[in-house]
């Protein structure tokens, strides 16, 4: 396996596990309305965007070339960025959310 790889594989799965809690705690504070499609795609955008730094220390620590380096990082994120459109496309089409009763004294 290339260093490439190497640097790859332990960023993304950093990535996937980190991007778990990102996730749950990013619907605790609002919910994601869109189904099942909307909540894969920002499950998928928490991920790519935490996979990122992990793959950028892990490939200076290899030996990465600077432009490997670079070049996959922003490949990383327009792949995080597509999944975010997906998602939004989908939140849009959703049905509002209800509304939460407003206290007053």
């Amino acid at each position: 396996m290339s260093d490439w790889q190497t640097a790859l594989l332990i960023g993304a799965a950093i990535g996937l596990l980190v991007g778990v809690k990102i996730a749950r705690d990013s619907r605790a504070k609002e919910s994601v309305r869109g189904g099942a499609l909307a909540v894969a795609f920002h499950y998928l955008a928490c991920a790519g965007m935490s996979t990122t730094i992990p793959f950028i220390i892990t490939g200076i620590v290899v030996g990465l070339p600077f432009l490997k380096l670079f070049g996959t990082a922003v490949g990383i994120l327009a792949v995080t960025f597509a999944c975010l459109l997906v998602y939004a496309i989908d939140e849009r089409n959703a049905p509002p959310a209800e509304a939460k009763p407003v206290l007053t004294d």
